[in-house]
């Protein structure tokens, strides 16, 4: 089932990304896009492919009469639930692995090409950014030619600020600031504040400015995720959308399990009925589809903040597996 539906993503990828040969993109390059797009699709798609697989599968032995002979010997359908779940375990471990460690380098590269050679748009600006050295922390404002608005905070041991310099423009050179037209704060019993103003000022410092915006989370593995949320909530900052793909680092391939109760629930028959079969493959392929769609309206629920990240990451395993468990109990009687 995964080589069907690779097959059918090249097929439909190549013919999208040939209009853009000769107009930015390379034979070479769009080769290089679809071969690393590919860990995505198995990642994104592996609950999906777990299900119309096992689908296919268990509509297959009950077509043979394999189900009648496993019930009229006294066994139940543990003995074909069982196999099909070590199947969707080994299925997990792999989403999970190609997720942590092949796809965070991977979209990296896609994300440039798609960006550079097909969109025709220069690599993302730099941003704000805030940076740490100690007591003292650095909010950095891009202006032109490596140049900054810069402005830093220094706080004592207890938590007490100390100082701030405000200058209209920096830069930064082998570990020194060099700052132009600098405004420095210090507090005052008397006055409350003391402010000082001078021409330059250089500041040594192990911090420089990054060359990148804020990282996307695409491009984070696990551990980057977990520190990166922490590092905003500590300053106050919204996490959704990184708290959002950290949790999906467990809940997607944690949905190959439940798929492989969701076929069961489904197609897990008696008989050699084809009409039976056909329908039960089409509602088997539409709840893979539905399955997608409401992962995506998580996603987009959890960016808005309309949702806690934690519950939209989870919202397709818990839906569709209510759902399969429900089923498969009804199915058996209980």
């Amino acid at each position: 089932m995964m080589t069907t539906l690779l097959a059918i993503y090249v097929i439909i990828e190549s013919f999208d990304k040939a209009r853009y040969l000769g107009h930015g993109l390379s034979t070479n390059q769009m080769l290089e896009y679809i071969l690393l797009k590919m860990p995505f699709m198995i990642s994104e798609f592996m609950p999906i492919m777990v299900l119309i697989g096992a689908s296919i599968y268990l509509i297959e032995i009950s077509r043979h009469h394999e189900i009648v002979a496993l019930r009229a010997a006294g066994l139940g359908i543990n003995k074909v639930l069982l196999p099909l779940l070590a199947v969707g375990f080994l299925a997990s471990l792999l989403s999970f692995a190609i997720g942590q460690w092949i796809t965070p380098v991977t979209n990296q590269r896609l994300d440039t090409i798609e960006q550079v050679n097909i969109q025709h748009k220069q690599n993302p600006k730099q941003g704000i950014q805030w940076l740490k050295d100690g007591h003292r922390f650095f909010r950095l404002t891009p202006l032109s030619a490596n140049q900054f608005a810069l402005t830093m905070l220094e706080t004592g041991n207890k938590g007490n600020w100390v100082q701030r310099i405000d200058s209209a423009r920096a830069s930064y050179d082998q570990g020194t600031w060099h700052l132009n037209n600098v405004y420095i704060s210090t507090p005052s019993n008397d006055e409350g504040m003391q402010v000082e103003q001078q021409d330059k000022l250089s500041i040594i410092s192990s911090v420089g400015p990054e060359t990148t915006g804020l990282p996307r989370p695409r491009h984070m593995d696990f551990f980057q995720l977990y520190h990166y949320i922490y590092d905003l909530e500590r300053a106050g900052l919204s996490a959704s959308s990184y708290s959002y793909a950290l949790h999906r680092k467990f809940s997607a391939p944690f949905a190959c399990l439940l798929m492989v109760i969701l076929a069961a629930a489904l197609c897990l028959g008696s008989g050699d009925r084809n009409s039976r079969a056909s329908w039960s493959l089409v509602l088997t392929i539409s709840l893979g589809l539905a399955f997608y769609i409401v992962g995506n309206a998580g996603h987009l629920l959890a960016s808005s903040e309309h949702l806690p990240a934690a519950f939209a990451a989870w919202l397709p395993s818990l839906v569709f597996g209510g759902i399969a468990i429900f089923l498969l109990l009804k199915r058996e009687g209980h």
